[in-house]
């Protein structure tokens, strides 16, 4: 069964039960997997007990040793609001990533901002790829729109300089 995290205010995952241990994940860090209502604090559910930091009773002696196959409806210690949401929908394309517009606005218009460009424009995949939909999304609005500014403005000097080229050919013929 994979497990999502909730880790300061970002959802991460998805992760083994061992992967959840290796990240050092404590009773009361907050967990969702496939078929939880809401997330819920890792030691109320069984199947992940036996990992959690603090020493836990083991999977071989809880009932049906400890899986549950992620059932579990535990009241949320959030007063029943669920404070995450499964971000990543399960049909998700990956955002438009701008990685090329941005390679090109770097190299003919705009280094500075077509350098923030590229940054940004390679956070989008990756963030589709650890389950983060929303962080994708921001990360592509974000890569279009230093692509942009530092097109716009990459054109709007080439037509200044033109413009004052053509200026000082005009002044120097009269």
């Amino acid at each position: 069964m994979k497990y999502y995290l909730a880790n300061n205010g970002q959802q991460e995952g998805p992760f083994t039960p061992e992967e959840l241990a290796s990240r050092g994940i404590t009773p009361s860090s907050l967990v969702w997997c496939e078929g939880m209502t809401e997330w819920t604090q890792a030691g109320q559910v069984p199947e992940l007990s036996a990992y959690l930091l603090g020493g836990a009773q083991a999977p071989s002696t809880l009932p049906n040793g400890g899986f549950t196959n992620c059932q579990q409806q535990p009241q949320s210690p959030f007063g029943g609001q669920t404070p995450f949401a499964p971000q990543q929908p399960e049909t998700a394309v990956c955002p438009k990533t701008w990685l090329v517009e941005s390679i090109l606005v770097t190299l003919f218009c705009c280094l500075p901002f077509g350098i923030v460009g590229i940054i940004k424009a390679s956070q989008v995949e990756s963030q589709f790829r650890i389950g983060n939909y929303a962080g994708a999304q921001q990360s592509s609005a974000d890569a279009g729109k230093w692509t942009k500014l530092g097109f716009f403005i990459g054109l709007g000097v080439s037509l200044l300089y033109i413009l004052l080229v053509l200026v000082g050919v005009v002044g120097s013929n009269l």
